[in-house]
């Protein structure tokens, strides 16, 4: 127990020694290490800056409105029913590719915008090899057909002998040293898939798993350039489009933030065995819309084919419904921006410096609804930023840094507060009193205004007040009142500046009393009491009121 109270007291001598301190000091110090902080988080060690994951998403999904679905875009699903139906006459996934050659030279007949295969044709049909054959035809035949490609991790890419020669489809740009780079991926199966427009469709999640950005391009160390299947679709598409979206993305080749549409699926699904039944010239369950002119995915939202991943806006999005928003962010051009590291941060340290100019100047008491109302004010821009479509403002390190460092300061408020306003050590000595007057009553900056007077001029002096320190007293008449007390000799050689400053605070210094014998902090506020009595009073000259 002795060691605990000794832990105790000299924690709060430290604090105490704290609350002395110059004003100025400390909340020059205080900015100071927060802008220090913010700017190695934000650029170096990145602990608690950047995009705050779960309130984004929240974010996201909370959303009043939402940029609306391509309406041609339409996916053939490979869903569970199809599994079961077709699976009836095919047996499991995958199906033999003569299958998809028939739904392929389909689709191609009404002359699509478009077809996104969400497949990867990476390994032989060993079950039916006559498939092959005539998918790879129909590819030939085909000439809107866009591939899937995944990359491996790139430190792979020395182990792989892979160049653009093999897959040309898949380079947005050669490369200015002879196409030289290596690329490690999973090539496609087919010759005729190798030669078709290609596109990488990885996934890029966060740390937490969940799906927030992709990659349009990926630069190579020759100075190639992979393009993504959105920027693959918006070259065959929209030629110049493309052009100025791969020089923009080229120049700083980032992950971007997704623009989601309102809904994980809004995208039309047609089932694949629809589809096939038309093709096979039978009656399909359910009607089958057009393709004509229509950007047409092929892709599986089947729970036993696993494609599915969590993203900002659904914890369970088909792989199939991402890519097809991504491919209509790159046809409409929906990039959405974000503010710079170094906007995030000089935003940031500006509004600690509002606060400090504000807790200087004025009051902390200016500040008390701050710590709820400017976080909500953050929050709420950076919300109302999502229903652009083309920016987000992520105002997290801002919102982060002003709690914190507005707590810090109102913690650091208390402490002074309760040194200016304590009671100077009563050691037998002699103590003198100086009742003060304010018309109207002292507010919380000038209490502040009076601390920081003793501050200047009469450190071993204190501020009593008659709520006993706290920021307001039960009674607003008590407001009126304060006095200096402590050292006689130390509050008379202040006499002129103490003067002048409560003068300009629109107080008024009563008479100094010195006081020989006070006990305890009873009998000091007892004498304190009586020297405000006579200044409450009216002057004799003051007229009075007419009785009714």
């Amino acid at each position: 127990m002795g060691f605990l109270q000794r832990t105790a007291d000299t924690i709060q001598a430290r604090l105490g020694r704290l609350g002395a301190m110059r004003s100025a000091r400390v909340i020059g110090t205080l900015l100071l290490a927060f802008c220090i902080w913010i700017l190695l988080d934000n650029h170096l060690l990145h602990v608690s800056t950047g995009l705050a994951e779960p309130t984004y998403d929240l974010m996201v999904r909370s959303r009043l409105r939402a940029a609306p679905p391509d309406p041609r875009i339409i996916v053939v699903d490979i869903d569970e029913a199809s599994l079961e139906r077709m699976g009836r006459e095919f047996g499991r996934w995958p199906w033999p590719r003569d299958t998809l050659a028939t739904v392929l030279d389909h689709i191609e007949a009404q002359q699509p915008a478009a077809i996104i295969w969400d497949i990867l044709f990476s390994d032989p049909d060993r079950l039916s090899p006559g498939g092959d054959s005539a998918f790879d035809a129909a590819v030939m035949r085909s000439r809107r057909s866009h591939f899937s490609v995944v990359r491996l991790p790139e430190s792979a890419d020395r182990n792989s002998e892979i160049r653009r020669p093999v897959l040309p489809g898949l380079w947005a740009r050669p490369g200015a040293a002879g196409d030289t780079a290596t690329v490690a991926l999973i090539p496609p199966f087919l010759a005729s898939v190798a030669a078709a427009p290609l596109g990488l469709t990885n996934a890029y999640p966060d740390p937490d798993g969940v799906i927030r950005r992709h990659q349009p391009v990926q630069p190579l160390p020759d100075g190639g350039v992979l393009q993504s299947m959105g920027l693959a679709v918006l070259k065959s598409l929209q030629p110049e489009a493309w052009e100025a979206r791969l020089q923009a993305a080229a120049v700083s080749p980032r992950r971007e933030l997704i623009a989601w549409r309102k809904l994980s699926q809004d995208y039309p699904h047609v089932p694949f065995a629809d589809v096939f039944d038309l093709a096979e010239g039978q009656a399909p369950q359910a009607r089958v819309p057009s393709f004509a002119g229509r950007i047409v995915l092929i892709g599986a939202t089947a729970t036993a084919l696993h494609d599915f991943h969590p993203t900002a806006v659904s914890a369970r999005q088909g792989g199939v419904d991402t890519l097809a928003t991504l491919i209509d962010n790159e046809l409409n051009q929906r990039v959405l921006a974000e503010l710079p590291a170094w906007a995030q941060s000089a935003l940031a340290m500006l509004m600690c410096l509002g606060i400090t100019l504000l807790v200087r100047y004025r009051s902390l008491s200016a500040l008390d609804g701050a710590l709820i109302a400017l976080p909500a004010v953050l929050l709420g821009i950076s919300f109302a930023s999502l229903h652009t479509d083309r920016v987000f403002l992520d105002l997290h390190l801002a919102t982060g840094s002003v709690v914190i460092f507005l707590t810090v300061v109102k913690l650091w408020a208390g402490l002074r507060r309760r040194h200016w306003c304590g009671v100077p050590v009563l050691d037998g000595r002699p103590i003198a009193l100086q009742p003060i007057l304010a018309e109207p009553a002292w507010t919380d900056a000038g209490h502040n205004r009076l601390m920081t007077l003793l501050e200047r001029h009469a450190p071993d002096c204190r501020l009593l007040l008659p709520g006993g320190g706290a920021s307001r007293a039960d009674w607003a008449e008590f407001r009126r009142f304060a006095a200096l007390v402590g050292p006689p000799d130390q509050l008379q050689a202040a006499a002129p500046a103490l003067r002048q400053g409560v003068t300009g605070l629109g107080g008024t210094l009563g008479v100094c009393e010195i006081l020989p014998d006070i006990p305890d902090r009873g009998a000091l506020v007892a004498a304190a009491l009586a020297a405000w009595l006579p200044l409450a009073r009216p002057s004799p000259n003051t007229p009075q009121e007419a009785s009714s």
